[in-house]
């Protein structure tokens, strides 16, 4: 049996238990947010992970309470993931695949702090920067602050969660590039556009092209990175600029939607399945 770990009612979770199916293994889906889920974990034989960081912005922080406990169930009881475990960490936390990244020399924003929203200093800052949450995603929280009086205003809105203060680097070509990484290939490279206030994303109304031509410079670093932080399967967000390109956020559990396939002329959900279920066949053996 192969559990599918997740925590909200996305499409693409169901989507990706359909593929796993229909290629001839069973499997199930564990919604985190119910009791009963530690006690199904013992009857799988590997574990995916669909708990998003964005988890907590949809009042389903019990998902993310719970991931290290069944990290450890899993560990106890010889139950392989995929994304690795490690991998949830770096999902949840951008502060730390950022130091680890930048470890490994890889270009990505600086990092000026992480804090509560009530005990950020605005005088000790660089500007322009952007903050956002360590544990989150599709840009809630996030903002391109330009000065101290703006910071102190944003933190007003902001509950008391964990949040990070990046260096904001221009996307002076207009776009970010999106690169979805399947067993270390870049299997969909998409430009992603930037909106008005300066973000970029699908539900802000941000458009899309296929990025043909992408430097292989990128394609390789985006691979490198996925490699070093043990994601299998994921994505990376990326801004380019006339001296260097630089990551400035990863993925351990990648999204879409059901347009999405016809948007850009790839399925994602089958895709990972297909890799999913190769790597589920080769365990078996």
């Amino acid at each position: 049996m192969l559990g599918v770990l997740y925590e909200s009612e996305e499409w693409s979770s169901y989507k990706l238990l359909e593929e796993i199916q229909d290629s001839g293994i069973e499997a199930c889906l564990i919604n985190l947010e119910e009791d009963q889920a530690l006690g199904m974990i013992s009857h799988c034989d590997l574990l995916v992970s669909r708990i998003f960081a964005s988890a907590q912005f949809r009042a389903h922080q019990k998902s993310l309470a719970r991931m290290p406990e069944i990290i450890r169930q899993a560990e106890c009881e010889g139950i392989p993931m995929i994304n690795p475990p490690q991998a949830h960490f770096y999902e949840t936390s951008k502060a730390l695949s950022t130091a680890f990244l930048r470890q490994k020399g890889i270009a990505v924003p600086d990092v000026y702090g992480v804090f509560f929203p009530d005990e950020i200093d605005p005088g000790s800052l660089s500007y322009p920067c952007i903050i956002k949450p360590d544990c989150g995603g599709r840009t809630t929280y996030t903002s391109i602050i330009n000065e101290a009086e703006a910071l102190s205003q944003a933190m007003a809105e902001i509950p008391a969660i964990r949040m990070i203060a990046e260096e904001y680097i221009r996307p002076v070509y207009g776009y970010i590039t999106r690169v979805e990484v399947i067993g270390g290939e870049c299997r969909l490279i998409l430009k992603r556009s930037v909106t008005p206030d300066g973000l970029s994303a699908y539900h802000l109304g941000s458009a899309y092209s296929h990025y043909t031509d992408c430097p292989e410079k990128l394609r390789q670093t985006a691979v490198r990175a996925m490699v070093f932080l043990d994601i299998e399967f994921g994505s990376l967000d990326i801004i380019e600029t006339e001296e260097d390109f630089y990551i400035i956020d990863v993925n351990a559990v990648s999204n879409a939607s059901e347009d999405n396939i016809g948007m850009f002329d790839f399925d994602l959900m089958k895709e990972t399945a297909a890799y999913i279920a190769k790597r589920y066949r080769e365990m078996e053996r």
